[in-house]
């Protein structure tokens, strides 16, 4: 399998940064508040992304507990 895209998310209680690179370049980064709804915004701002196609993505993200379930659920459906 080819990845086109990977995703970095560093998760901390009130915000996440977020970097997707393609091959070494950042073509993407922000910061947002860790809400469900901004979340969503972000996801849907990946899908922007030329060439974007989620079987071709990697999301990265260290195991922060709890804190990190409002992501993963989005991750796994």
């Amino acid at each position: 399998m080819h990845i086109l895209h990977y995703i970095g998310i560093d998760i901390s209680k009130a915000t996440l940064d977020w970097a997707t690179f393609e091959g070494k370049a950042t073509i993407w980064q922000t910061t947002t508040p860790n809400t469900v709804a901004v979340i969503r915004t972000a996801l849907l701002e990946l899908k922007k992304l030329p060439g974007w196609q989620p079987q071709q993505t990697v999301f990265c993200m260290e195991h922060t507990g709890i804190v990190r379930h409002e992501v993963a659920r989005f991750e796994y459906g």
